[in-house]
């Protein structure tokens, strides 16, 4: 049970990382970091798939990297691509429904609700 709290206690301390990084990305690019946090947090996940992600969605959310996007352009992206991918199937069967509606509550208070508009052919 103490790894469980300590999990608790690192996805805590990650949570600023993850909202800074959210606000900036944008609604595509915060739903990715999100899936990954809450899925951290409540999925159906082994300790070790737990710290697994918890360093990948550090090294996404932290602004320090170890390819610069500023100096190496398209290159700088890629390793945050690979590692973004990587944890996505590390973690896709245990995201839930009750995960993806936390994710989407936590947009919408981010960037609004999402408006569909459709228009009726006369």
């Amino acid at each position: 049970m103490r790894n469980a709290v300590d999990m608790k206690r690192l996805a805590q301390g990650v949570w600023s990382q993850v909202v800074a990084y959210g606000k900036k990305a944008g609604r595509a690019g915060a739903r990715i970091v999100l899936l990954f946090f809450y899925t951290m947090q409540y999925g159906d996940l082994s300790m070790t798939d737990r710290a697994l992600v918890y360093a990948g969605l550090v090294y996404i959310v932290v602004p320090h990297d170890l390819l610069p996007r500023k100096i190496l352009k398209i290159f700088g992206i890629m390793d945050d691509i690979g590692v973004a991918a990587w944890i996505f199937k590390l973690i896709s069967r245990s995201i839930t429904p009750e995960i993806e509606r936390k994710v989407e509550q936590t947009l919408d208070r981010w960037f609004g609700p999402v408006i569909t508009i459709t228009t009726n052919a006369l």
